[in-house]
């Protein structure tokens, strides 16, 4: 799997907004403030906290079937870069060795739960991001954020710098 190719195809991202589906056709205000307290409220969440996080996935739900969004195409893209969620957590359980719960007889660490809380987490607020991304055009998410009080020239430069950040970034 190259990750060029898999991730930085934005332009099946793209192609994906300008569908007409019921998702595609609300205002792009309410999108990128729905997605935005999406990943607010997630990020929030304790270090510990798993069950608080399930309903989440209704958000995603909703947007994949409503918006006809490919699973598997966001999907891929998030797995992609799970790599980085995994490098920021996997030294949890090493450092937090206190037993947090049992299952089947087996001790379960505050480090494998709040691994798993920070997988959930990345795999909630990416999916989030990807979709917005995948339901509202460019000129529709910077439009969206000069009516939500962004300056004009600063609304493309937000989004645009995330772009050219992370094309950047996998320059070798």
């Amino acid at each position: 799997m190259d990750f060029d190719k898999e991730y930085f195809n934005l332009g099946v991202l793209d192609t994906l907004s300008y569908k007409n589906t019921l998702i595609h056709r609300l205002d792009a205000r309410t999108k990128v403030i729905a997605t935005f307290a999406i990943i607010v409220t997630v990020v929030s969440f304790p270090k510990y906290e798993i069950a608080g996080l399930i309903p989440f996935f209704l958000f995603p739900a909703v947007i994949f079937s409503l918006g006809d969004i490919p699973f598997w195409f966001i999907i891929k893209k998030v797995l992609v870069v799970s790599v980085f969620a995994v490098f920021i957590g996997i030294f949890n359980p090493l450092f937090d060795t206190q037993v947090m719960y049992h299952f089947l007889s087996i001790p379960i660490s505050g480090g494998w739960v709040s691994f798993f809380s920070i997988l959930l987490k990345f795999f909630l607020t990416m999916c989030s991001a990807l979709l917005l991304i995948s339901t509202t055009s460019f000129p529709g998410i910077c439009h969206a954020l000069r009516k939500l009080g962004f300056p004009k020239s600063s609304s493309p430069n937000f989004y645009f710098s995330i772009v050219i950040y992370l094309s950047l970034w996998r320059r070798p």
